[in-house]
């Protein structure tokens, strides 16, 4: 009877272990296990190979072109201011003189003295067409300075025989007896010029003169 009991025991203990499921240590295994986390597929490559290109500024092109020069004339254009003496006191007109004043449209060029010496009073005597006050420039008289410039309105060719005076400028004599001012030309801050009827640049030859107080 012992012995049957013991051999009952071992058919409940076998029976036992056969109904139990091979896969459930594995599934609570897996059933614990975290899931894996998406892995980072990395920087996204570009649609197309245009979009691959970066970008950059440029800076635009500008082709450079060579600055304009007027064609130059073979004539040359002489203007002249005249000598003259003045007592202190009293008042004084340069003339200005030309040679070579041949079918011109325009001139400038700049008016120069010593102010300590001669003060600037008017002017007299304009001697070519549409010349006048306007033509003149009155801001820088204190520093001895008066630039002109001329040209004919009309666009018409001026022509005038030399040693014409096209027009004189007055002065009062401010200096003391023995003083003396060159009467001359530059190009400061008006500079020379010279066109012609058919803007050709005329060579300029200026010529100074000089006022001497007695």
């Amino acid at each position: 009877m012992k012995d049957f009991l013991l051999f009952l025991l071992l058919l409940l203990v076998l029976a036992g272990c056969r109904n139990e499921p091979k896969n459930a240590g594995t599934a609570g295994a897996v059933a614990e296990q975290p899931a894996a986390a998406p892995q980072d597929p990395g920087p996204q490559q570009p649609a197309t190979a245009e979009a691959s290109v970066e970008k950059k500024d440029v800076a635009p092109t500008t082709e450079s072109r060579p600055a304009y020069t007027p064609p130059q004339s073979q004539d040359v254009l002489t203007i002249t201011a005249r000598s003259a003496q003045a007592r202190p006191g009293a008042d004084v007109c340069v003339a200005f003189q030309v040679k070579g004043f041949v079918n011109l449209l325009a001139m400038q060029y700049t008016i120069a003295w010593d102010p300590g010496v001669l003060e600037f009073k008017a002017l007299n005597n304009p001697g070519l067409p549409y010349l006048d006050r306007a033509d003149f420039g009155y801001n820088r008289l204190q520093d001895g300075l008066l630039p002109f410039v001329w040209i004919n309105d009309a666009l018409q060719a001026t022509t005038v025989p030399d040693e014409s005076v096209v027009f004189e400028v007055c002065f009062k004599a401010i200096g003391a007896s023995g003083q003396s001012t060159a009467i001359r030309f530059q190009q400061q801050p008006t500079p020379f010029e010279v066109v012609n009827i058919n803007e050709e640049i005329v060579k300029l030859e200026p010529v100074e003169g000089r006022v001497t107080i007695e």
